[in-house]
């Protein structure tokens, strides 16, 4: 069986970021995170991927573009393990509540027996809980790595909350660092008691521009109604904007630039 990992990015040229960002900052990365899903075939191929890609993102670029911005795919190869960890659904009990558990497999922590069974938890509280019974002089849970970097030039964020219980997805976009704005959802309750929320940060925005971040959150809103259902995510409201949309953007902005480079040259 054959394993792809699919990341589709949104990137900028140095001359459309000079004035919105700090162009060593954003060349250290591959632009702005529009999407993430895993593919297996029993002999997939590279080129089948590819074609896969197009027809599910409306994607025909496979490589970082030097010269020219827009959005772009990247395909890396992947093993088992990552695509169950994001692409399984699992729907069984907490192994030490026995609370219903439904949702993706990286939702909710686990432990692996000698014998390879799995168990799945609704909590790392619970978790945790076995973790002391099957050893009570252990050290105890190791600490979870954030999901983002520290790194100077970012303009702001995308996250997503989870909530294991209702299996109700949000998304939100902060420009401060978002731990601070997870404190403040755990603070308000809306989105559920904290023992049943998930917070992850989805992707770092590098263009200095409002804009732009709700452009991106705005994608990122409408991506988890397409593929959770629009009964399954809390925002009220959801902006209009698609993978098409910044495409178009794209090749507008391409066409303009052909537009007045074949001007220049008449001119001249």
């Amino acid at each position: 069986m054959k394993y792809y990992w699919i990341r589709i990015f949104d990137f900028k040229t140095d001359e459309e970021l000079k004035d919105n960002t700090d162009i060593d900052v954003w060349e250290a990365r591959r632009g702005t995170l529009l999407d993430e899903y895993y593919l297996r075939g029993e002999k997939m191929t590279r080129d089948e991927a590819k074609e896969i890609v197009k027809d599910r993102s409306g994607v025909s670029r496979f490589a970082k573009p030097r010269k020219a911005g827009g959005v772009y795919a990247l395909i890396m190869e992947s093993t088992e393990f990552f695509y169950n960890r994001f692409m399984i659904d699992v729907n069984t009990f907490c192994f030490n509540c026995h609370k219903p558990i439904k949702g993706k497999m990286k939702d909710f922590p686990s432990l692996t027996a000698d014998n390879g069974v799995k168990y799945h938890f609704c909590s790392y509280d619970c978790r945790r809980s076995v973790q002391n019974k099957i050893n009570p002089y252990s050290e105890g849970e190791f600490q979870e790595r954030e999901d983002y970097e520290r790194n100077g030039g970012v303009y702001g964020y995308i996250y997503h909350i989870y909530n294991r219980i209702t299996n109700m997805h949000y998304i939100g976009q902060t420009v401060y660092m978002p731990f601070f704005r997870w404190q403040e959802h755990v603070k308000s309750g809306l989105k559920g008691n904290i023992t049943d929320l998930t917070f992850e940060t989805i992707t770092e925005v590098r263009v200095k521009s409002q804009e732009y971040l709700n452009n991106i959150e705005a994608w990122w809103i409408q991506k988890y109604i397409h593929d959770y259902g629009r009964e399954n995510v809390m925002n009220i409201t959801v902006p209009k904007l698609t993978m098409e949309d910044l495409i178009k953007e794209f090749d507008r902005q391409v066409i303009g630039q052909l537009e007045f480079g074949n001007k220049k040259i008449k001119d001249e």
